[in-house]
């Protein structure tokens, strides 16, 4: 493949979180000569702008919009960490077990624990208790914004956000993840000094990280954090993980090629060491993609980078005639009575167009517009 140039400014990100994961002080006159307010517009992207003002601060003052976005962002980590704290008390005391999940984990084994930002706080709970658990938010004080309308249900107060799981995945992302992880429970290892609280081993926890990684990978594109949470896990975990374990489980999840790709690429990108020409486009993948993706790479996956008449035609008539997969998680009564379907087809467009005709307009123009060479992430839709 031709080889993939990366801007400027994110090759200025790149070596700016490569220095403050390795704790190591950012040569001065490179930071003088960087455009740094497009460098922080990238690391806000990314959710890497405490990391890379930890660097930058060591070499040059930090600009006042530096200042900012690095104050905000280790505000509202320190305001997660208190929520958490609360959620996770409550649902200790009231006998509900419950497992915290990736960034509000995987941020102690970081130099600093601000440098990994938070968008939200993920625990998996006990799903026979969710209804238990919202009179509990409700409580204390959040607002439910999603309940069973997915694997999660979304609370929110202050501008922070809980979502707080009753399982992994979805059948919508993988049949092979959510058998997997339909007994994750029995995996659980419970925290010595809790009697709900629970929490992963090493090996599964690096399996969930790599298998949530590639279910935003293989959606809608995934950014450089995740990357980076690969390279400080297997730097602080890599030698005591049991790699005989580690094949075998994510050989059942298809992941094993996966992990064998990214590992080795998380190291190069964060030692900068010099890439290949495929490697480079992975990474402009993951640049481009943003911290959670794109609804470009979205279509493009959900097309599998097919541009026909036919292609397109075929996801339009997907998104109007739902499968049972979408109807078992987000109308289970019409999964159980399909009389009810054809009613649910037109409520479902006349809701749509009534409620967002923008939002369909724009996906329809998006589908409509595609086209696969200029995709830059082809190799990502198989």
């Amino acid at each position: 493949m031709s080889r993939i140039e990366i801007g400027e400014s994110a090759k200025d990100l790149i070596y700016l979180v490569s220095c403050a994961a390795n704790s190591e002080k950012p040569d001065p006159q490179r930071c003088a000569a960087m455009d740094t307010e497009a460098v922080l517009k990238a690391a806000k992207l990314q959710m890497l702008s405490v990391a890379a003002a930890c660097a930058l601060e060591q070499a040059v003052a930090l600009s006042p919009s530096w200042q900012n976005a690095k104050g905000s962002a280790v505000r509202r980590q320190i305001l997660y960490e208190a929520a958490r704290a609360e959620v996770l008390r409550e649902l200790e005391k009231n006998g509900i077990w419950y497992l915290p999940l990736k960034g509000c984990v995987i941020k102690s084994l970081y130099p600093r624990p601000m440098m990994r930002e938070m968008a939200d706080n993920d625990v998996l709970c006990d799903a026979e208790k969710m209804a238990e658990i919202r009179d509990i938010m409700l409580r204390l004080g959040y607002t439910c914004e999603s309940y069973e309308k997915d694997n999660h249900d979304v609370y929110e107060k202050n501008g922070l956000s809980f979502e707080l799981h009753r399982s992994l995945f979805i059948s919508l992302s993988s049949s092979v993840f959510t058998s997997y992880y339909g007994m994750v429970k029995d995996r659980l290892v419970r925290d010595e000094d809790k009697q709900y609280g629970y929490h992963m081993t090493d090996e599964d926890f690096y399996i969930h990280l790599i298998s949530h990684m590639y279910k935003h990978y293989s959606h809608a594109g995934v950014g450089l954090r995740a990357l980076l949470d690969v390279y400080i896990y297997n730097r602080e975990k890599g030698s005591s993980l049991d790699r005989a374990y580690l094949e075998t489980e994510l050989k059942k999840l298809s992941l094993d090629g996966f992990e064998r790709d990214m590992r080795p690429l998380a190291e190069k990108v964060f030692t900068l060491q010099p890439l290949s020409d495929e490697e480079q486009g992975e990474l402009a993948y993951f640049i481009d993609s943003n911290c959670f993706g794109l609804s470009d790479t979205y279509f493009a996956h959900r097309l599998r980078n097919d541009d026909s008449r036919k292609a397109k035609a075929g996801y339009l008539f997907r998104r109007i005639f739902p499968d049972s997969d979408y109807l078992e998680l987000y109308c289970p009564v019409v999964y159980r009575h399909r009389i009810l379907y054809p009613f649910m087809v037109v409520y479902r467009a006349g809701k749509g167009l009534f409620t967002r005709p923008g939002k369909l307009f724009r996906e329809f123009k998006r589908v409509r517009n595609f086209r696969s060479e200029d995709f830059r992430g082809d190799h990502h839709t198989k």
